[in-house]
């Protein structure tokens, strides 16, 4: 068996792994290696060496799934029966199915309404104004989602759907954060704000979707897309199908984005040399003119900036797998039948046999030489195989598009006196938040 760090009776790990999970599983792996074993409820394992996680991934994935909590019937009342909770041939068959929908030609035409909807939102925005990063790159990203999915404005007739996806939001990471059994049935506000808004969503889901067609010439957005896409055999969704899939990519489709744009921010705003060189790229990539779809290419400082920015804080800071059968890891380690297994980029980004100095934000990380030399899978903010996340190209066009498009118009400046830290939730959360000072070019 693998090596871990001494537990207590009864509890294990789970109190020291509660009170400073990045730093406890840092330090575990830091002392005990590629791969080590926890108490953290079950029999725990920690992946830190890329060859093990590309084998669950990838090589045998057919063994590894999702936690029960999120695709048992339980986790699909409370989350929908969207690609995110489904598993196994029904997983990679209703992926096939969507795979198109974010690849290629499919999300080409979605760029114009990103650098719109940046224009629109930034337009808020007064010279001087203070405000923090972290929440405001959330709502940005909260309303160019429902633009992109509804092709509605979720600060106008969009207002009542785009507050109940945010309720709906909070709830998920209440239910899944809580440490009580069945948390979503306890009569909490929450869980009562919650029941509201789930109803308000299917109400105005399963309007958008029956007007969507009937009509000869609907709004070009994803919710249409999931509408016409169909599998091989030409058989297309039901409207509970769209509806579920509509509300996971609500849901899921934003807050990462935000997350990644947030971190990004701070991390050019405290180094102002590499700022420096991020805004004179994009000056030079884009003289006079807002950002497009051909211009990615020349873009590709902005995309090493945001890779290293992904290293660092990665939105998605951990995955988790379970085994359903007993496997043996590359290295010869024995997983048992049952077993959970973490699989966390902040931990393995963070190893200076592949990253240097880890802690220093080095955009020079990801040029094409020095991703070349390292293991593929030493660098996983997406996930990875079959379950990768299936947005992911969409998402490094917004991220792309978003941060060329807000240098073009603003600057941050930190305010003073504040300390940020990661804090791991459902996602990745700069805490207490970012206070800047906006200064418009």
């Amino acid at each position: 068996m693998a090596p871990g760090p001494p537990s207590l009776p009864v509890v294990g790990h789970l109190p020291a792994f509660l009170r400073d999970k990045l730093g406890f599983l840092t330090r575990a792996a830091e002392r005990y290696g590629d791969v080590v074993r926890l108490d953290i409820g079950r029999t725990t394992f920690l992946l830190n060496d890329p060859d093990a996680i590309h084998h669950v991934l990838v090589a045998n994935h057919a063994n590894y799934g999702k936690t029960p909590r999120l695709t048992s019937r339980r986790g699909q009342r409370l989350s929908g029966k969207g690609l995110l909770t489904r598993s196994g041939t029904d997983h990679l068959l209703h992926r096939r199915r969507l795979q198109p929908i974010f690849h290629g030609p499919a999300v080409a035409f979605l760029a114009d309404r990103i650098v719109e909807s940046a224009d629109r939102f930034m337009d808020r925005w007064s010279d001087g104004q203070e405000l923090d990063l972290g929440r405001e790159m959330m709502l940005w990203a909260h309303r160019i989602m429902g633009r992109l999915l509804f092709s509605t404005d979720y600060e106008a007739e969009g207002r009542r759907l785009g507050d109940a996806v945010l309720i709906r939001r909070r709830h998920l990471q209440y239910v899944y954060g809580s440490l009580l059994p069945f948390p979503e049935y306890w009569p909490r506000p929450i869980t009562l704000r919650y029941r509201r808004a789930m109803s308000r969503t299917d109400h105005a889901l399963c309007g958008m979707i029956r007007e969507r067609r009937r009509s000869a010439n609907p709004p070009p957005d994803l919710l249409t897309m999931l509408i016409r896409s169909s599998d091989r055999d030409g058989a297309f969704m039901t409207d509970r199908q769209i509806r579920d899939e509509a509300l996971t990519l609500s849901v899921t489709g934003y807050e990462t984005l935000g997350e990644a744009l947030a971190w990004t921010w701070w991390l050019l705003a405290s180094h102002p040399t590499i700022e420096d060189s991020f805004r004179a790229h994009i000056s030079g990539a884009l003289p006079g003119r807002r950002p497009g779809i051909a211009d990615l290419p020349r873009l590709d400082y902005i995309e090493r900036v945001l890779n290293e920015a992904l290293r660092l804080y990665p939105p998605t800071w951990i995955f988790v797998r379970i085994a359903y059968g007993e496997d043996t890891l590359p290295g010869g380690t024995r997983i048992p039948a049952g077993s959970k297994l973490y699989l966390c980029p902040y931990v393995t980004h963070r190893r200076p046999d592949f990253y240097p100095a880890p802690e220093r934000f080095d955009p020079e990380r990801f040029t094409a030489q020095a991703v070349g030399g390292r293991p593929r899978y030493a660098f996983f903010p997406f996930g990875g195989g079959p379950r990768v996340c299936i947005g992911e190209s969409l998402g490094r066009m917004e991220g792309v598009l978003l941060l060329a498009r807000t240098a073009q118009r603003a600057r941050f400046e930190l305010l003073p006196d504040q300390l940020v830290v990661p804090h791991p939730g459902l996602t990745l959360t700069p805490s207490p938040g970012i206070r800047v000072r906006v200064r418009l070019e």
